[in-house]
């Protein structure tokens, strides 16, 4: 088995470290640059399960005379690619333009923002005629198809990713030689399964702190750290009318002052100017969004768990006695159901998990807590997490809820580490953007399994804020 190598720089005190990214596990100096200079360096299609990946291309053609045959097909599935635009606000055009619940739409995942994204959507009923005829600047739909099945949840094996970085402010002799050994490194020990910013908001991380208000029945302060809390990264124009809303308590006319961009923030405030009930202003977000926003409270625990089992000097990569063991469905893939609890003995049982991480076949689990995860069941993270459970002053307990729209927030497992599949590097590149070649710009390609964040990846080369 790799041995991995522990690395507890941290990164510095920024708005990753608040929600838990606080280790990097590669050796290599920091490369830096910049990532989404242009919304064509940051491109995500999805993998199907059958291995297809999805196109990002706009003119395929989309079969608009293929029938929709009643009794036979529920469904109308297509590809939507996106540019700069959110994955629910996308979801929001088509609820208006087809006039159909949006829970009647479905899809796999949040995918980036600031990125052209490809991924697969389906729809309850034949909307084959009017989504062929749909037409938006930044939303566009491809491989119409009536289908008796629509999306469900988990039926994905990841994304493909194509993503460049500039401006790197090392010279090219360094370039070279960070990236060589960065790639052995990742090749070798993986990297941490860290949930990423994009998790948490990525100019106000703080979707985690008004998801534990929430569990906790602190309504009121969960919809004021939404509305309110300004952050540094916000635009003057938001931290300014967040100020202004949160000093006089306006609604009315905080509504017509509200920004553009503040899409949600209107939908709350609307709410509020209707009866002061901070949790039913809270759940006329779109439950999807609800539902991302405390699960994010989940996903910080989990953040937290994995830092501290780097910096408590233990391998994310070589299973330690304890360790819960899933065997994964495929190399470099997902977690399968099959289980094993490491002894770290000689017996037949370990000799076995040992040889499936020597062929890329197994990964070590971490619960991501609910009221039913019995931590009893994960003995290296007992104590990690009952120590952050400690000073979060959280039970598990307070996971449970009435809301029936919302998840149960059970609990389930996630791998610690993973690795990228077919991972490419190369130096240069040209965009239709940016026709001049950039000597120091880097291009990655690589696969991940679905649920894993690519920022993490580049932010083990990176190592910038």
């Amino acid at each position: 088995m790799a041995h991995n190598p522990i690395n507890q720089k941290l990164s510095s005190i920024s708005q990753r470290q608040q929600v838990g990214l606080e280790c990097y596990v590669t050796d290599t100096p920091p490369l830096g640059g910049r990532v989404k200079a242009d919304i064509s360096d940051f491109i995500v299609r999805e993998i199907l399960p059958s291995g297809e990946i999805l196109s990002t291309f706009e003119n395929e053609k989309s079969n608009s005379n293929q029938s929709f045959e009643p009794g036979k097909d529920r469904y109308t599935t297509f590809t939507l690619i996106k540019k700069n635009t959110d994955t629910i606000i996308a979801a929001k055009n088509l609820e208006g333009y087809l006039k159909v619940p949006l829970k009647f739409i479905k899809w796999n995942g949040i995918k980036d923002h600031s990125a052209i994204t490809a991924q697969k959507f389906s729809v309850k009923g034949n909307h084959l005629a009017k989504l062929n005829n749909f037409k938006h600047n930044h939303i566009f739909l491809t491989k119409i198809r009536s289908a008796r099945k629509g999306m469900e949840l988990g039926k994905l094996w990841g994304n493909q990713f194509t993503i460049n970085i500039r401006n790197s402010n090392r010279p090219y002799e360094e370039i070279i030689n960070i990236l060589k050994l960065w790639v052995e490194e990742i090749n070798s020990i993986g990297f941490p399964n860290y949930f990423g910013m994009q998790r948490f908001g990525q100019h106000r991380p703080n979707s985690y702190k008004i998801g534990k208000l929430f569990f906790k029945g602190k309504y009121q302060e969960a919809v004021e750290e939404f509305l309110f809390t300004v952050y540094p990264k916000e635009y003057e124009s938001n931290a300014l009318f967040r100020r202004k809303l949160e000093k006089e308590r306006n609604y009315e006319e905080g509504l017509r002052e509200c920004p553009n961009g503040l899409y949600y923030e209107k939908i709350v405030i609307e709410q509020l100017l209707k009866e002061i009930n901070y949790k039913k202003a809270y759940l006329e977000l779109p439950i999807s969004l609800c539902n991302l926003i405390l699960s994010s409270y989940q996903s910080f625990l989990f953040n937290k768990a994995v830092s501290r089992r780097i910096k408590n000097g233990i391998s994310l990569s070589t299973p330690v006695k304890g360790d819960l063991i899933a065997i994964l469905k495929d190399i470099k893939g997902s977690p399968s159901l099959v289980k094993y609890l490491y002894e770290g003995g000689n017996g037949w049982n370990d000799k076995n998990i040992e040889k499936a991480f020597l062929h890329e076949r197994a990964t070590i689990l971490a619960p991501v807590l609910g009221y039913n995860t019995n931590l009893l069941d994960f003995p290296v993270f007992k104590d990690i997490y009952n120590e952050i459970l400690n000073e979060e002053q959280f039970s598990l307990s307070e996971f449970k809820h009435n809301e029936q729209r919302l998840y149960r927030f059970e609990g389930t497992k996630r791998a610690i580490y993973n690795m990228p599949s077919n991972l490419k590097v190369s130096q240069a590149f040209i965009t239709n953007d940016y026709p001049n070649l950039d000597p120091k710009g880097i291009k990655l390609e690589f696969s991940l399994p679905k649920g894993t964040y690519a920022t993490i990846l580049l932010n083990e080369l990176r190592k910038s804020s």
